[in-house]
C-alpha cells in the first residue's frame, strides 16, 4: 500500500539541513540512507550538492542531470551529461543490492526525474582499462566504437577518441581531463592524462597523479545493440523521411538526435523510480514550483513532437507514437514510487492534518529596510539569538570576522556553502549566508574545484590545407595548394623520400596551363595560408608583380613602425607611478573571485602587475573574447590602483558597459571600503553633479562611464590608472584626449576583437600586449541547429527558452521588416515580451532597450546584426537566425557566440528559407557553422577575418590594400622586420637555403597518418631550422611527437638531424648545400688560398671556383664503395661545414 506524503514547512534556506535531518532520523530507525533529492531546476540541485558536501563530507553524492534537449527534439545531449547518468543508474543498481552505511544522495532536476529512462541502461557495463593488463586494440576500438565514441585524428572533446598505432587517445565522457594509453604490444603499459588545447600530456604534480585504470561510461544512451539495428532497418519503409537517419542507425552508426525515437528503437522505457533501491526515501523541494514546471515541460515538449516530427512523417505508411518518451507529471512520478517514503518540503503552510511546521523563517532583505544587516545582527544577540555565518572563501570569513569586532559583535564564522540563510527562534539559532550579509551570492570557488586551471602550451593549430586553398610563398608569391605529395630523389642506393607541398601558380604563357612548384616540407616557413580578400590574383612563377606588391606593402610597413617607435620612445621618457606590492586586502579580493581562472588570465593578472609595479607609464593592451574574463583582470588592477590612494577610471563606449561593468565592481569589491560611481545617460544630474565633485576632492576612488568622461569639465584629484574597454569604438576627438592621458597614468585597454599572434609578436616591447585565448573551463559548446525555417520551430525553441527563465536573441538583418517579424513572433507567442532594436533607431532609444533586455524586462530581443559585438547578456542563451544564408561565415560565428556565455546550456538555430535554392557557398557556410560547435580548426578561417579587424584597429584601417595584395600573415611578418630595424635589433627572416642530403628524413603515414597533422609537425620543425633555434627546440618537437604518437621512426630522427644541420647552416650563411650524386656543391663560401690548401689536404678532388663562391668535395664512401647515408652522411655533413668555415692554417 503507498504511503501518505510528509508535509514539512520550511523556507528554501533550510532545504539543505531538513535532507541531512530526515537522512539522520532515518538511520537512526536503521532505514536506508539512500534518499533521491528532487529540486526545482538543475542550478539549485547543483548548489545543493555543494551545500551537503560541507554539511556531510562523508556523504556519497550523486548528481543526475537532465538532459540539455527535450525528449522530442532531434537533437542529442552531450555525451558529459549521457556518461554522467549512465554513471549514476549503475551505481544506483549497486545499491539495490548492497547496504549502504554512509548517507547516499541523489540529486536531481524536475527535469531529471520526469522524463523516461531506457530499461537495461545499467546493464550494459562500464569499459575498465588498466595499466598492465592486456587488450587487443582493434577489439577495443570496437568497443568504444559501440560505446558511442567518435572516432577522429586528434581528440578535441569528451566522447571522441584516436587510435594511433601503439597509442589510443581517449577523453572519458566523466574525466576532467583526456587520457594518453601506451601500449607495448597488447598490454597497455603507460596511461597519462593529456591536456586538448596543446596535446601534451600533463606534468605529473600535486594536480595530476598517476592513472591508474580508467573507466569509460558511454557517450549516447541508445547502445546500438542488434535488436535496435533491426527496428530501424524495418522502420526505414515504414517512414520514408527518416530513411537517411534509420539507415545509418541501422549500420549500426550513431546519429544526432537518434534518442528522441528511443520510444520506437528501444524495447522499453521506465522511470527513474524502476532504478532506486526500494526503500530509498525521496524528498521534493518546492513542489508548488516542481509542479508548475512539470507542466510548462509537457506542454513545450509536445510542441517539439509536433515542430521536429510532423514534417517527417509526410509519405509514413502509419503513425509513428513517441509519446512514451515525454514528461510524466508530479503525480504520476509519486504514483511511480510505490511504497518509497515521501516528503514534500515547501515555504507555505497549510491547515491539512499532518502538516509539520518546524517554525523556521527566512531571513529578511536588508535592501528594504532601513537598518543594516549588522544592525540587525547586534538587535537579534540582544534578544538571545546565537548568530552563525557561513562564506565560501577563506578570505570572505576574514573579512567579515573584522566588521563583526569592529562593531563589536558576537556571531561565528564558519568557512562553508550555502546560498541562502534562515532563522530557528524557538532554538534561539539564525544562520546567515554571503548572499544575506552582503546582498549578494558567494563568488567564491573551491580550491578543489579551480585544479582545473592547469598551464598549457601553444594551442595545436593544424595546418588545415584544403586543395584549392590559397596560400602565400614569400618568394614566389600566391598560388593554390594542390596536394602533399612524396618524392624520391637520387639515383641508385642513394635514393631517399621526402614530402613536398605542391602549389599550382598562374601560366606562364597565355592559354597555357598552370605552372606547378613542389616545396619541400623543411620550407613551410615559406608558406602560409592567404586571407586578405575574397578570391585573389594567382602569382606568375619568377613574374615581377608579386616583388612590386611586395615593394608596395613594405613602404607601408615602414611608417607605421616608424609611429609605432615614436609612441614607445615618448612612453619610456615619461616619469609614471610605481605601484606598490599586493596587500593581505587584495588578495582576500582575489580570492573571492566566482569562476577557475584560465591560466591565460593567471599570467595576464600577473604581467599587468608587473607594469604597474615599473615608474614607466603602463600601456597594455589586453584581446580576448567576451567573456573570457577581460573584466576580472580589470577588477584586480583597479583594485591595486586604489590600495595605493589612486583613483580609477574606467571608460566604456555604451552605457549597458557601463551598467555591467558597475554592477560587476561593486559585486567584487563588497566588503571593502571603495567607493564606486557610473556616469552616463542614465544618471541624474544631482547623481552626475556629485560624481565630479568627489572625483575632484578624491571621495570617489572608481568611475566607470561613457566617453562624458572625457568631458573638460571633469577633474580627478589622483588618477592612476585608466581602463579602456574597445577603445577602437571611440571617435577620433576621444582617442586624442586619451592620447594626453596615456602619457602620465597606467592604461589598461581591453578588445575583444582577437589580435593575432603574429602581430602580437611584432610589437613587442612597443605596445604591450596581453591575450585570453582559453575559454572558461565549464563553457559548453552551443548545441547547433540548421533547417528550414518553420514557425513550430521557432514557437518551440524560444518556449523552451522561457521554461528556464532564460531569454532570446532572434537576428533578423532587414530594418524595413524586423517589425512585421515582431509582430508575427507576438502572435506565435502571446506570452513572451518581445523588444526590437535596430542600428536605424535613435541612440538614446537604442540603449535603452538594450539596458531593459539586460534587466529582463523583455524575453525576446528581435534585432539586426547589432548584437554582433560588445552584448553581454549571460541570460539570454537562445539565438534565432532567420534567413542565415544571408550572412557571412565569421558573422555567424561571431553573432552565435553572444550566447553560451554561462552555466546554462546554450542553443543556436540558424532558418533559411525554404522558398528560394541555397547557393553552394551559403550550404558549405551552414554545414560549417552546424559542424563546427567549437573553436575548432574549421572556424580558423572565420577568425582570422576578425583577426584581420584586430589589426586594422591596432595599425590603422587604411592597410586593408596592402593585406590583400601579399596575404595578412606576411604583412604582420614584415611589420615585425620594420619594427626591429627601427629599433636597431636585426631580425632573422627565413633564408630560402636548398639542403639535399641523401637520407630518408620524412614523416611516415604508418606513424602520423592524418595529413593535416603531419603538415602540423613539419610546420613547427621548418619554423625551429632558423639559425636563432637550437637543438634544444628540435628536442622539444621530438618530444611533443613521441608523446602524441610513440617512439619516433628513423626516418622521424633523421629529420630531426637534418633540421639541427639546417640551423647550422643557416648560421654560417650557407645558401645551397646539395650533397647527391658524386659530389656535395656548397655555396656561397670564401676561402683564402691558405685554406684552400688545408682542406684539399682533408678532402681529396676538393675544387673551389672563387668567382662563384662555390666548393665541391667528392662524397665519402664505405668500406663496400657505397655513399654513405642516413646518419653517417648527416654526421660527415657536419664535420664538413666545420671544416670549411673554421680558420685556420694549412698547418693546424
Amino acid at each position: 500500500m503507498k504511503k501518505s506524503p510528509v508535509n514539512i514547512v520550511a523556507p528554501q534556506g533550510a532545504h539543505s539541513t531538513i535532507v541531512a535531518l530526515i537522512n539522520h532520523i532515518r538511520a537512526e530507525r536503521k532505514l536506508s540512507r539512500v534518499q533521491l533529492v528532487v529540486a526545482a531546476t538543475g542550478r539549485e540541485a547543483e548548489d545543493l550538492a555543494a551545500t551537503l558536501h560541507d554539511l556531510e563530507p562523508e556523504a556519497e553524492i550523486l548528481e543526475f542531470p537532465s538532459w540539455e534537449t527535450l525528449p522530442h527534439e532531434r537533437l542529442s545531449p552531450s555525451p558529459e551529461t549521457v556518461g554522467t547518468r549512465v554513471r549514476v543508474l549503475q551505481r544506483l543498481s549497486e545499491l539495490k543490492t548492497e547496504h549502504s552505511n554512509h548517507p547516499v544522495y541523489v540529486l536531481a532536476s524536475v527535469r531529471a526525474v520526469l522524463q523516461p529512462v531506457i530499461a537495461g541502461l545499467a546493464n550494459h557495463p562500464a569499459l575498465k582499462l588498466e595499466s598492465g593488463k592486456n587488450f587487443f586494440m582493434p577489439e577495443l576500438t570496437l568497443k568504444l566504437v559501440e560505446l558511442a565514441y567518435e572516432r577522429v585524428d586528434m581528440v578535441t572533446k569528451r566522447g571522441e577518441f584516436a587510435a594511433r598505432g601503439g597509442i589510443l587517445d581517449i577523453f572519458p565522457t566523466t574525466a576532467a581531463h583526456a587520457v594518453r594509453l601506451e601500449f607495448f604490444g597488447d598490454e597497455l603499459e603507460d596511461i597519462r592524462e593529456f591536456s586538448v588545447t596543446d596535446q601534451r600530456s600533463l606534468p605529473l604534480g600535486d594536480e595530476h597523479k598517476p592513472v591508474k585504470e580508467v573507466t569509460l561510461y558511454p557517450a549516447r544512451e541508445i547502445v546500438i545493440t542488434p535488436s535496435v539495428a533491426s527496428r530501424a532497418r524495418e522502420m526505414m519503409h515504414e517512414f520514408p523521411n527518416l530513411s537517411t537517419m534509420l539507415t545509418k542507425i541501422a549500420e549500426g552508426m550513431p546519429v544526432e538526435g537518434m534518442e528522441s525515437l528511443a520510444p520506437v528503437l528501444c524495447d522499453e522505457l521506465v522511470p527513474l523510480a524502476s532504478y532506486l533501491p526500494d526503500d530509498t526515501a525521496v524528498t521534493i523541494l518546492s513542489p508548488e514550483r516542481a509542479t508548475a514546471r512539470a507542466q510548462s515541460l509537457t506542454d513545450t515538449n509536445e510542441e517539439f513532437l509536433h515542430a521536429a516530427w510532423d514534417a517527417a512523417m509526410e509519405g509514413a505508411t502509419a503513425p509513428i507514437d513517441l509519446s512514451a518518451g515525454g514528461f510524466k507529471s508530479i503525480a504520476e512520478f509519486e504514483r511511480d514510487l510505490g511504497k518509497r517514503p515521501l516528503y514534500r518540503v515547501s515555504a507555505f503552510d497549510s491547515p491539512e492534518e499532518g502538516v509539520i511546521n518546524l517554525g523556521l523563517l527566512e531571513i529578511p532583505n536588508f535592501t528594504g529596510l532601513d537598518m543594516t544587516v549588522l544592525q540587525w545582527i547586534e538587535d537579534q544577540t540582544k534578544h538571545g539569538q546565537q548568530v552563525f555565518l557561513v562564506a565560501e572563501g577563506h578570505g570572505t570569513v576574514l573579512r567579515i570576522e573584522e566588521q563583526l569586532v569592529a562593531k563589536n559583535l558576537k556571531a561565528e564564522v564558519l568557512q562553508a556553502t550555502l546560498k541562502k540563510g534562515f532563522a530557528a527562534p524557538a532554538s534561539n539559532l539564525i544562520v546567515l549566508t554571503e548572499a544575506d550579509f552582503y546582498g549578494k551570492n558567494s563568488t567564491y570557488v573551491s580550491p578543489t574545484k579551480r585544479k582545473l586551471a592547469t598551464k598549457r602550451g601553444a594551442a595545436v593549430d593544424p595546418l588545415t590545407l584544403k586543395a584549392g586553398d590559397y596560400v602565400v610563398h614569400e618568394v614566389h608569391g600566391i598560388g593554390r595548394f594542390v596536394e602533399l605529395v612524396r618524392r624520391r630523389s637520387g639515383i641508385g642506393k642513394q635514393q631517399h623520400e621526402r614530402e613536398y607541398l605542391l602549389i599550382e601558380y598562374a601560366p606562364s604563357k597565355r592559354g597555357g596551363s598552370g605552372d606547378t612548384l613542389f616545396v619541400p616540407t623543411d620550407h613551410l616557413d615559406f608558406l602560409t595560408r592567404y586571407v586578405g580578400g575574397e578570391a585573389p590574383v594567382l602569382s606568375k612563377l619568377g613574374g615581377s608583380d608579386w616583388a612590386r606588391q611586395k615593394g608596395n606593402a613594405r613602404k607601408a610597413v615602414r611608417k607605421i613602425a616608424i609611429d609605432l617607435v615614436k609612441l614607445y620612445s615618448a612612453r619610456m621618457s615619461a616619469i609614471g607611478h610605481a605601484f606598490g606590492p599586493d596587500t593581505a586586502w587584495q588578495r582576500e579580493m582575489e580570492e573571492a573571485f566566482q569562476f577557475v581562472e584560465t591560466p591565460d588570465q593567471l599570467s595576464t593578472i600577473e604581467e599587468v602587475k608587473r607594469d604597474m609595479e615599473k615608474p614607466i607609464p603602463m600601456d597594455r593592451l589586453l584581446a580576448g573574447d567576451v567573456g573570457y574574463g577581460k573584466t576580472e583582470v580589470a577588477v584586480r588592477a583597479a583594485f591595486k590602483a586604489i590600495q595605493d590612494g589612486k583613483q580609477v577610471a574606467v571608460l566604456v563606449p555604451t552605457t549597458l558597459l557601463v551598467r555591467q561593468h558597475t554592477d560587476t565592481f561593486i559585486g567584487r569589491y563588497a566588503g571593502f571600503p571603495v567607493n564606486v560611481r557610473s556616469l552616463s545617460r542614465f544618471q541624474s544630474d544631482k547623481e552626475v553633479r556629485e560624481t565630479i565633485k568627489g572625483l575632484k576632492d578624491g571621495t570617489v576612488d572608481l568611475v566607470i562611464g561613457t566617453h562624458r568622461l572625457l568631458m573638460n569639465n571633469i577633474e580627478f584629484k589622483n588618477l592612476g590608472l585608466l581602463v579602456i574597454d574597445e577603445e577602437q569604438r571611440f571617435g577620433v576627438e576621444h582617442k586624442e584626449k586619451l592620447k594626453d592621458f596615456k602619457m602620465n597614468v597606467d592604461v589598461l585597454s581591453m578588445s575583444a576583437t582577437p589580435i593575432p599572434r603574429t602581430l602580437e609578436l611584432a610589437v613587442t616591447g612597443i605596445r604591450e600586449m596581453s591575450t585570453l585565448a582559453t575559454p572558461p573551463e565549464d563553457r559548453h559548446p552551443i548545441l547547433t541547429y540548421v533547417g528550414g525555417y518553420s514557425e513550430k520551430q521557432v514557437a518551440a525553441a524560444i518556449r523552451r527558452e522561457l521554461i528556464r527563465e532564460g531569454q532570446v536573441f532572434f537576428v533578423h538583418n532587414r530594418v524595413e521588416s524586423i517589425d512585421k517579424v515582431a509582430s508575427q513572433l507576438r502572435e506565435l507567442i502571446p506570452e513572451a515580451r518581445i523588444a526590437v532594436a535596430h542600428g536605424q533607431m535613435p541612440e538614446a532609444a537604442l540603449e535603452q532597450v538594450v539596458v531593459d533586455f539586460w534587466e529582463r524586462k523583455f524575453d525576446v530581443l528581435v534585432s539586426t546584426t547589432i548584437i554582433e559585438t560588445g552584448i553581454d547578456i549571460p541570460n539570454a542563451n537562445t539565438l534565432i537566425v532567420d534567413r542565415a544564408e544571408r550572412f557571412g561565415l565569421s558573422q555567424l560565428h561571431q553573432i552565435r557566440g553572444r550566447v553560451g556565455r554561462s552555466r546554462e546550456r546554450a542553443y543556436a538555430y540558424f532558418f533559411y528559407d525554404l522558398s528560394k535554392p541555397l547557393t553552394d557557398i551559403a550550404h558549405d557556410r551552414l554545414v560549417t557553422i552546424a559542424t563546427n560547435n567549437e573553436l575548432g580548426s574549421g572556424m580558423q578561417v572565420a577568425l582570422k577575418d576578425l583577426e584581420i579587424r584586430g589589426a586594422g584597429n591596432l595599425l590603422g584601417g587604411e592597410q586593408s590594400g596592402h593585406i590583400a595584395g601579399v596575404g595578412f600573415d606576411l604583412y604582420l611578418r614584415m611589420i615585425g622586420e620594420a619594427v626591429s630595424d627601427f629599433k636597431g635589433e636585426k631580425q632573422a627572416s627565413p633564408a630560402e637555403l636548398k639542403l639535399e642530403l641523401p637520407v630518408d628524413a620524412h614523416i611516415p603515414s604508418t606513424y602520423v597518418d592524418s595529413e593535416r597533422l603531419r603538415l602540423e609537425a613539419y610546420h613547427k620543425l621548418s619554423a625551429a631550422s632558423n639559425a636563432s633555434n637550437t637543438r634544444a627546440d628540435l628536442d622539444v618537437i621530438l618530444e611533443e611527437l613521441e608523446d602524441r604518437y610513440g617512439l619516433a621512426p628513423q626516418s622521424v630522427i633523421n629529420l630531426i638531424n637534418v633540421t639541427e644541420l639546417r640551423q647550422q647552416a643557416n648560421r654560417l650563411g650557407v645558401k645551397d648545400a646539395m650533397m647527391l650524386g658524386t659530389h656535395a656543391r656548397i655555396s656561397p663560401v670564401e676561402l683564402l688560398e691558405i685554406e684552400q690548401v688545408r682542406l684539399s689536404h682533408q678532402y681529396p678532388g676538393l675544387k673551389y671556383l672563387q668567382s662563384a663562391k662555390l666548393l665541391t668535395v667528392p662524397l665519402p664512401k664505405d668500406s663496400a664503395g657505397e655513399t654513405l647515408r642516413d646518419k653517417e652522411m648527416i654526421e660527415w655533413a657536419w664535420d664538413l661545414l666545420a671544416q670549411v668555415f673554421t680558420k685556420k692554417g694549412p698547418n693546424d
